[in-house]
């Protein structure tokens, strides 16, 4: 399949680029990586009259500790950087790790962290190619009044798949996103809409600059699980991604759990935190807060495998996870 007509562009500055898609009236596409971007540019999913290159933007690959003690990552850092990372290897092995579930290495290469976190969601009945939709009406997300998923569907159920957002929604991770007339810094877990025809709340005009982790605690550790296919490559079928604060007396003292591949976006479940913050952790206690993690997932039926054993896999995953947090931080 051959790339739509477009007329590319290649800023030098941030400033550039910024000032580029404030002139473009919502009709360029963002090329960081382009692992995402080309294949949906060659199925026809999109049609921008522009494509902006960040390839040549300097100074927006970098990974580094502020005073604080907070982490910034450049969202031109590749994935491959993120994992070779020692900032990131001695502060947040579970990032490095999560990283490492991501596509294959050369995918890794060129893919960077800011093209991970805007990832358009996923559907069987929209990632196919434009021959393959003609048969059949647009759907919500193509800008028809149908869901093929749901019958008389009218919400989009397209599904977040990226394997870096959970955990750092888990983490605390916060995101700046700039345009040519302002900044704002923001919670990651504030960056999704949990719209399937929408997935983020950048504006045609704005970019995602930088993700920022604040200073990790004490005795806290992180862990990501997710549901694959192909344990090579593939895309999310569900995950849990788990932070876990243990205290001198081997409580938990903190808890976030994160659901994701099974909706639109991430969402953090603070009915699952409650139910393990202040305790000692047992097997009655991980079944507990695994049923409440099952309970909030509802995916549908429109990825390739089937939605009740995805759901199912909630389950085992959040467990994993926990498990997983505890060993890391020297948890009971």
């Amino acid at each position: 399949m051959i790339l739509p007509k477009f007329q590319y562009v290649q800023p030098t500055t941030l400033k550039e680029a910024c000032s580029f898609l404030d002139q473009c009236d919502g009709e360029a596409a963002i090329l960081a990586g382009g692992t995402d971007l080309m294949i949906g540019l060659r199925r026809r999913l999109r049609k921008p009259a522009y494509v902006v290159g960040l390839k040549n933007l300097q100074g927006l690959d970098y990974i580094l500790k502020d005073d604080a003690g907070a982490l910034h990552i450049g969202a031109l850092a590749s994935l491959t950087s993120v994992k070779k990372s020692a900032l990131i290897a001695q502060e947040y092995p579970a990032l490095a790790e999560a990283v490492e579930l991501v596509a294959v290495p050369p995918i890794r290469h060129v893919a960077t962290v800011g093209g991970s976190l805007s990832l358009d969601t996923r559907c069987i009945y929209y990632n196919q190619s434009e021959f393959w939709r003609k048969a059949r009406p647009d759907c919500l997300k193509l800008g028809g009044d149908v869901c093929h998923v749901v019958e008389k569907g009218r919400r989009c159920l397209a599904v977040y798949q990226g394997d870096l957002a959970p955990i750092l929604v888990a983490m605390g991770a916060q995101v700046k996103i700039v345009s040519a007339e302002a900044e704002r810094t923001i919670p990651l877990a504030q960056f999704f809409t949990g719209n399937g025809e929408r997935p983020n709340i950048l504006q045609p005009n704005e970019l995602l600059a930088e993700v920022i982790l604040p200073k990790r605690p004490g005795r806290t550790a992180n862990a990501y699980e997710k549901l694959r296919v192909r344990e090579g490559m593939d895309f999310p079928l569900a995950g849990v991604a788990v932070s876990l604060t243990v205290n001198g007396s081997g409580e938990i003292a903190r808890a976030t759990l994160v659901l994701s591949a099974v909706g639109a976006a991430p969402v953090e479940v603070a009915e699952a935190a409650t139910i393990i913050v202040g305790k000692r952790t047992s097997d009655d206690l991980l079944e507990a807060v695994a049923q409440t993690m099952f309970e909030k997932a509802h995916p549908a039926g429109n990825l390739v495998m089937d939605p009740q054993y995805r759901r199912s896999m909630v389950r085992v995953l959040t467990k994993r996870a926990i498990r997983k947090s505890l060993q890391a931080v020297g948890g009971n």
